[in-house]
């Protein structure tokens, strides 16, 4: 695949292999970029945060006021929900359709030099059709637009840091990083997610980009919205040791209903797409009349879902084990529907809904038998959003991280490990690819962008330790068909690469892949992580 032209994405130069691929900046100068990537990236946040905010309020208001004339209130919404939807899918197919869904398969894309970040155009339509479509009562979240909008943040101020082809990767990743710190107000999850997710490398150079963006994204945002956790929950206490075996039992849930949750997205995606029918611009108009429908009789089934998530950590959602599992089947149903028609949102909040959801069922559940078990719902609910998270995205690291600093819930890490690890086995024992690799594959093999565009790819990767490259020399890496290993990077120095040039951990190669291959680049991302 050709690589992108400045003009095509927005940036003072293709992502990384343009004529000089080792132009790296100074340490001071990248450290300097991503702070004010960071700073820049959380103001964004805090700005759709407050939105969102706004129109999820406005909504809830008039459904209450809806309320007083039953006999014809419950259509209002309905309808309300399909104009808006009409627009958000208009809005987005027209000006941005890399603004669609949560926005992480295409960043994951970019990284890979396989998608375009058209900044200038994403900007405002992820936002104002974020807030609009999520406000409407979509089930769909802020995270993934604020990782997405982060990264496009760092295309934006590519040109005026004077920022390199080689630099720009890893400033992309520290400004989705830095989005996801805002908008959970959780600093090191940024962090991991950059490093496990995103860039898939623990360089110091990438690492304290990312963790310096996070950071100053993280400070705005306790400034201008404060520095409350975002899923705040009060009172948690230790799990008692005789109750481990429940965090086992939850993460095994969860770790099922993470893999059922990816298929069904990747299965809805799919069947919107096939419909010739329907304007594709049209679909989040029917999923905007059916969560209206929905709002009328049960309103905590629509929209993110941060609101009911706190209720229920905190105990203040009065509902029994029957309504607790219809809101559970519910709310899988309505995110399912939401992304599937491709308005722009996040997965994260609706899925950490989700997972806690299924830690109360448990609780309530099993507590008609032993009574002492449903005294732990709150607890077993912040294990099934770890759960949850981990057995669809497939990032334990990031889930056991996330989970901590979301509900400040640091006296239960020890049992968030435990539900993390069965989930994140049982998606392995599965077979089930992480959502976001999924969703990537799945649009590349759609496209067919790779196969008719056979130019090679540059890419630009750090060798991990206990990779499958580390401690190999050129001749047995097994790269895919067809690549070309074009320089080695050793503590600065480049290397001019031969077939006995062995590869070190620490080593960052620039690799040719060939653009009629579409899996190469997650093939050598497999090799120099072992991820």
């Amino acid at each position: 695949m050709q690589a992108p032209s400045a003009a095509a994405t927005d940036s003072p130069a293709a992502l990384p292999g343009d004529n000089a691929p080792f132009r790296r900046s100074p340490r001071r100068f990248h450290f300097v970029r991503a702070a004010v990537i960071g700073l820049a990236a959380g103001l964004l946040s805090v700005a759709f945060r407050r939105a969102l905010a706004y129109s999820e309020s406005s909504r809830g208001d008039l459904v209450a006021a809806l309320h007083a004339y039953p006999a014809w209130g419950w259509c209002v919404m309905p309808v309300i929900g399909a104009v808006l939807g009409a627009f958000v899918g208009w809005l987005t197919q027209r000006f941005s359709p890399q603004a669609a869904g949560s926005g992480i398969p295409h960043l994951k894309g970019v990284l890979l030099q396989m998608r375009e970040m058209r900044w200038r155009s994403l900007l405002p339509v992820k936002f104002f059709a974020g807030v609009i479509g999520i406000g409407a009562g979509l089930s769909l979240g802020r995270e993934g637009p604020s990782v997405q909008m982060g990264a496009a943040v760092a295309q934006a101020l590519a040109r005026p840091l004077r920022t390199s082809s080689s630099d720009l990767p890893q400033l992309l990743s520290a400004g989705a990083g830095a989005g996801l710190a805002a908008a959970f107000n959780a600093p090191l999850a940024g962090l991991v997610f950059v490093v496990e997710e995103l860039h898939r490398e623990l360089s110091s150079r990438t690492a304290a980009g990312a963790l310096i963006a996070a950071v100053c994204a993280t400070v705005v945002t306790q400034w201008l919205a404060g520095d409350t956790p975002s899923f705040e929950a009060r009172g948690l206490s230790a799990m008692p040791f005789e109750m481990l075996p429940l965090a086992a039992i939850v993460g095994i849930l969860g770790g099922l209903g993470g893999v059922l949750f990816n298929r069904s997205l990747l299965a809805a995606q799919s069947f919107a797409l096939r419909q010739q029918r329907v304007p594709r611009w049209l679909l989040p108009a029917f999923a905007g009349a059916i969560v209206g429908l929905v709002a009328w009789w049960m309103p905590d089934a629509i929209g993110g879902g941060q609101g009911v998530a706190e209720q229920l950590l905190n105990g203040k959602l009065a509902l029994t084990l029957a309504p607790l599992a219809a809101l559970l089947a519910l709310k899988f149903v309505l995110t399912v529907i939401s992304y599937g028609s491709g308005a722009p949102g996040g997965i994260f909040a609706p899925m950490l809904l989700i997972g806690a959801l299924i830690g109360a069922v448990l609780a309530h559940g099993a507590g008609r038998l032993a009574p002492s078990i449903a005294d732990q719902a709150e607890v077993l609910a912040v294990l099934g959003m770890a759960a949850m998270f981990v057995g669809s995205v497939r990032a334990p690291l990031t889930g056991i991280v996330l989970i901590s600093e979301l509900t400040n819930g640091y006296e239960l890490l020890f049992p968030i490990c435990i539900a993390g690890l069965a989930a994140y086995l049982t998606g392995e024992a599965l077979r089930e690819p992480p959502v976001y690799d999924a969703l990537l594959e799945a649009d590349l093999h759609r496209s067919g962008q790779a196969l008719n565009k056979p130019e090679p790819r540059s890419m630009y990767i750090g060798v991990q330790t206990g990779s499958p490259l580390a401690g190999r020399k050129l001749k047995d890496a097994g790269l895919p068909r067809g690549c070309l290993v074009t320089a080695v990077e050793r503590a600065g120095v480049i290397i001019l690469p031969a077939a006995d040039t062995l590869l070190l951990p620490g080593d960052h190669v620039s690799i040719l892949a060939p653009g009629d291959q579409p899996d190469a680049p997650l093939e050598i991302v497999r090799l120099c992580t072992g991820l």
